[in-house]
């Protein structure tokens, strides 16, 4: 660095600050042959105090370099993503080049390997300069830059722009502490570890630094495979990286200046011959002597399907903690430092293969360059039992800058504010598993029936203790104004029925309804408290991510244990120690015996919904989720070992997608397939039994009891009991021919019981006269619990006609489908051939025959 010549008419001053400086310098120089006499002779005597005013010693320090982000491919690590303060890749002394070696002896300090850090000629010769007698000059030697620049880096890693900026200051103090130091870093270490260290923190050029990152940011080439001419521009460069850096045109003339003086400063010290001397230089410095590669900080420049990931892992790595500190330093300041710092490598849970093949589902069903309305879709996979991120893609590019396109965005549709600047998207029906998980957690049945004919809910209807809310009138509707009478939890999540959930929350505190979706995984997008309110148990309260849905269905495949969602497997520092990465934090959410019941639930829903139900035999739970209008549209489910959320809809806007409404179900099935088939295996719980009873209880059977003594019975029981107008019945008139629901069915109190009377059209001797009881005739077999065909079947092999088989319809649930409920003439009874016999079968919401 040249010195700065002071004006003719401070010539006083420069001489006095001349004399101090070049005495004491003298004393510096002379420190380099006899360090200890000089030292101790001159503190003695000469009265300075600028030893004691000056540091010791000095230390080569590590130098800021590239963060690297693996992920795992046919599971091994690769490279995805390397991010950076400073573009550097630290070499070894054995990996840098001779020519770059040479070129930094004969360009900046010939006597390097003479000199004990500080070179009394050129101290001289600064000397003068500073006066006014010859050209500029500077003092420093190799090892004074290198002290600079370690000063300066270190200064500005801190944050300090004033220890900074002193470092380019003209001072004589400045340039005194660089010799000391200077002295003592000669002392401490080798010529060739201090050339090292210079090559590794010398600038090139903008965020460029190092001998390495130069060679292939200007070149296209590692360091190992410069020519003597390259080697020269790289060091042409470091005088003044501003106006001599070859990424911009206008500084070729200037490198190239020189960089020619460097050449022919190589040869005139026997580096080179005059015949490579004269080829070095017969090149020009132009656009075909540079190679210039665009930069590869960031994640804009990382692995294409993994840049969002890369985004999230980032974030995670400046603002996730560790036993109450930051992963890489207690406080934001100190993490900050240590990325800034580098050289750390991140292992991943990214699944390559895994995330590949998704992204290219989604690129395929929801391009980015529609223009009809701001189309998003994104998809997040979790490993059970872990909540390793495996999957994390969308179908935006990654950009963040502030005029990306519309084809891109910065925003990370999955994740949450934090982690992703995202504001979520409501989740429609989805959030109903949380409702049927309250319901569970609270001792209800799934399979007790329920009204869930529409209504409305006067103001009050619904509780949120933790609010103090006095609910609104609520009008709630189904889908497309489907109708619905009884049906049991499971159904009403086979169907999605937002009357039934009504219903349900109606008998919950909302409260708890959000605290339970909480523990399970799921919390507002934008990291505040939830919106409790009661249209918000079917999802039109706040908005949720991805990350969220999948980390609760996670949680049920997992057997009520939830696990965070972590993305980094490992951290590895430069040194070779390991960096404690966030732990794995998995706890109880909900019971094992809660879980189990959810699993069967949700599994009946996968079953009974053929378009979100992957191939293949391992079981599937799964929930649907639509908006309003259909503006979202979500699948979120789980094997035994991989949950996964589809979300797709609308960015911002209110477009319907009523016409791709089923695009969801594509991405999750194609999803969940190429998932389970890297991840198999896996079973869900046995269904608690108990758990699955609840606090229900089976109904007793009235049949054949009048209608008034039936009533007044079940009365007694605590049931609010109604009685129809009287059916063609078996029984006598006025006598009960069965109840909805069904004699067995489990049900509560609050389960509303309708009675149906028979008025005898059907009853044996009808408008007859009463034959004796023929003691030889047969008896009706039990068909209760058969399957309605086996149940006909065991008519005709018993001698009755099945073709007198009367079959009512019961919605008691989906394990009862098909199967006889009830039948009346009871079992053992007698009966002749051509008689009559009613039986009460299982159907869906739907009623009627569901194809049993």
């Amino acid at each position: 660095m040249a010195a700065t010549r002071h004006k003719p008419g401070s010539l006083l001053g420069s001489l006095l600050g001349l004399i101090g400086f070049s005495a004491i310098a003298g004393i510096l120089v002379s420190a380099t042959l006899t360090p200890a006499l000089a030292v101790a002779s001159t503190t003695a005597n000469s009265g300075l105090d600028v030893f004691e005013s000056l540091p010791s010693y000095a230390q080569i320090t590590e130098q800021a370099e590239r963060n690297r982000i693996y992920g795992m491919r046919d599971g091994q690590p690769v490279e995805i993503a390397s991010f950076y303060a400073q573009d550097r890749q630290v070499l070894q002394w054995q990996q840098v080049p001779r020519t770059a070696v040479e070129a930094l002896i004969a360009g900046e300090d010939r006597r390097f390997y003479t000199h004990g850090g500080v070179d009394a000629p050129s101290v001289v010769r600064a000397g003068l300069s500073q006066l006014g007698f010859g050209g500029d000059s500077g003092a420093s030697t190799l090892t004074m830059q290198l002290v600079r620049q370690q000063i300066a880096m270190d200064a500005f890693i801190r944050g300090d722009q004033e220890t900074y900026e002193q470092q380019y200051e003209a001072s004589y103090q400045r340039k005194l502490a660089e010799m000391r130091l200077a002295i003592g870093l000669e002392q401490r270490y080798t010529k060739n570890e201090i050339v090292l260290a210079y090559l590794n923190i010398a600038n090139f050029g903008g965020n460029v630094y190092g001998i390495e990152a130069g060679a292939q940011r200007i070149f296209g080439k590692p360091a190992s495979e410069l020519s003597i001419g390259e080697s020269a521009a790289l060091i042409a460069t470091v005088q003044n990286p501003s106006t001599r850096n070859l990424f911009s045109a206008d500084n070729f003339a200037r490198n190239q200046e020189r960089r020619d003086f460097i050449i022919s400063s190589m040869a005139a010290e026997g580096y080179i011959t005059a015949e490579q001397r004269d080829e070095a230089l017969a090149i020009p410095v132009d656009e075909a002597f540079v190679n210039i590669q665009p930069p590869n900080n960031g994640c804009i420049a990382g692995y294409d399907s993994a840049r969002f990931f890369c985004d999230y892992v980032q974030r995670v790595l400046q603002t996730d903690q560790v036993d109450g500190h930051h992963i890489l330093g207690a406080t934001p300041e100190d993490n900050a430092a240590a990325l800034f710092q580098g050289g750390y490598q991140i292992y991943t849970s990214i699944d390559l293969n895994l995330n590949d093949a998704v992204q290219a589902m989604v690129d395929a069903n929801v391009p980015n360059d529609e223009t009809r309305w701001q189309s998003g879709a994104a998809v997040t996979q979790l490993e059970v039992g872990t909540g390793r991120i495996l999957t994390m893609v969308q179908n935006k590019d990654y950009s963040p800058t502030e005029d990306a396109p519309p084809t891109a965005t910065s925003v990370n549709f999955n994740a949450d504010y934090a982690h992703g600047r995202s504001g979520g998207f409501q989740p429609g029906s989805g959030f109903k598993i949380f409702t049927l998980a309250q319901w569970v957690i609270d001792g209800h049945s799934v399979n007790e029936q329920l009204d869930a004919t529409r209504e409305k809910w006067p103001q009050g209807s619904f509780t949120a203790s933790c609010t103090g809310l006095v609910s609104e009138e609520w009008d709630p509707q189904n889908n497309e104004g489907q109708e619905y009478t009884r049906m049991t939890p499971t159904e009403i999540m086979v169907n999605s029925v937002n009357t039934g959930i009504a219903r349900m929350a109606s008998e919950m505190d909302l409260c708890d309804i959000h605290d339970t979706a909480e523990r399970m995984g799921t919390t507002p997008a934008n990291g505040g408290d939830w919106e409790i309110f009661a249209p918000a148990v079917i999802g039109s309260g706040s908005n949720v991510t991805p990350m969220g849905m999948a980390e609760a269905f996670a949680t049920i495949a997992n057997g009520g244990i939830h696990c965070e969602p972590t993305a980094i497997d490992r951290i590895v520092a430069r040194d070779g120690s390991e960096v404690q990465p966030p732990a794995q934090q998995c706890q109880q959410a909900i019971t094992p015996e809660v879980a189990s019941v959810l699993q069967l639930t949700l599994e009946t829903v996968t079953q009974r919904n053929p378009l979100n139900n992957p191939a293949g035999a391992t079981p599937v739970i799964s929930k649907t989720g639509t908006s309003n209008g259909v503006v979202q549209t979500w699948v979120n489910g789980a094997s035994p070992t991989i949950a996964t959320s589809v979300w797709v809809g609308n960015i911002v806007g209110n477009y319907s997608l009523q016409p791709r409404w089923n695009i969801r179900s594509t991405l999750f099935r194609g999803a969940m397939e190429e998932a389970m088939a890297r991840y198999p295996g896996g079973e869900f719980l046995t269904p608690d039994a108990e758990t699955v009873r609840g606090s229900a209880s089976e109904l007793p059977n009235v049949a054949g009891q009048s209608a008034a003594d039936a009533q007044a019975s079940l009365e007694a029981l605590g049931f609010t009991v109604q009685v129809a107008n009287p059916i063609d019945g078996l029984q006598a008139e006025g006598l009960v021919e069965y109840t909805a629901p069904g004699a067995g069915s489990l049900v509560t109190t609050a389960t509303p019981i309708i009675i149906y009377p028979s008025n005898g059209a059907l009853a044996a001797g009808a408008g007859e006269t009463e034959a004796p009881a023929d003691p030889n005739a047969q008896t009706w077999p039990n068909l209760v619990a058969q399957s309605l065909t086996d149940a006909r079947a065991t008519l005709s092999g018993a001698g009755f006609d099945p073709a007198n088989l009367q079959v009512s319809w019961q919605d008691y649930g989906e394990e009862f489908l098909c199967q006889v409920l009830a039948q009346n003439p009871e079992p053992e009874t007698a009966g002749a051939p051509g008689d009559p016999i009613s039986v009460v079968v299982g159907t869906n919401a739907s009623g009627g025959d569901p194809g049993c």
